[in-house]
């Protein structure tokens, strides 16, 4: 991409912002691309994440049970 480029004119390199702007291409669809080829997205966890409950959920379920056969 020119962004990377040197202005003759000036010395200095293009930028991001400004061949994007010049190309009519939002600026979060090139860090996106990029992204994409540099870093994969991480594998996802086996687990659930957090904290793991106190009851499993068959206790849970006992203890509901339990609490609706007391009430009337």
């Amino acid at each position: 991409m020119m962004a990377g480029a040197v202005s003759p004119a000036t010395g200095r390199r293009y930028g991001v912002a400004r061949v994007c702007r010049i190309r009519d291409v939002p600026c979060s669809s090139f860090y996106a691309a990029r992204r994409a080829t540099v870093d994969p997205a991480p594998a996802r966890p086996k687990e659930p994440r957090g904290p793991k409950p106190a009851l499993s959920d068959a206790e849970l379920l006992s203890a509901i049970q339990a609490d609706l056969a007391r009430l009337p």
